[in-house]
């Protein structure tokens, strides 16, 4: 996974395509976004496109990550679609999050939020 900071402020979280991501994959990506933020929480921009698949405790994982203010995630694919549903579908989101087909409606969404 490709996690860094983006020049407008917000994290990129790039998932493997073609991959299955996994809980430890899951938690390196998670631990690299929290030393990101440090004590602030930023906005990410969350591309998924082409995962082959993510896993329950992945999961699990990703929706406990408490130091984002706001997630935007990105797929153009109707499986990208599905896989994002999964996703989010777990427990309550600890922040505003939305699926997106499309990066730029991604970022402006990011910034109506005033958070990106």
């Amino acid at each position: 996974m490709d996690v860094s900071m983006a020049p407008e402020g917000h994290v990129l979280l790039i998932l493997p395509p073609g991959e299955t991501v996994t809980g430890p994959m899951a938690a390196a990506a998670h631990d690299e976004v929290a030393r990101l933020a440090g004590s602030e929480k930023l906005p990410m921009l969350l591309v998924l496109t082409g995962v082959e698949a993510v896993t329950r405790h992945a999961r699990s994982v990703f929706s406990n990550a408490r130091s984002l203010a706001a997630v935007a995630v990105v797929g153009v694919t109707p499986v990208d679609r599905v896989i994002a549903n999964f996703l989010l579908g777990g427990a309550v989101q600890p922040c505003p999050t939305r699926y997106f087909s499309n990066e730029q409606d991604a970022l402006e969404w990011l910034q109506r939020k005033n958070v990106a």
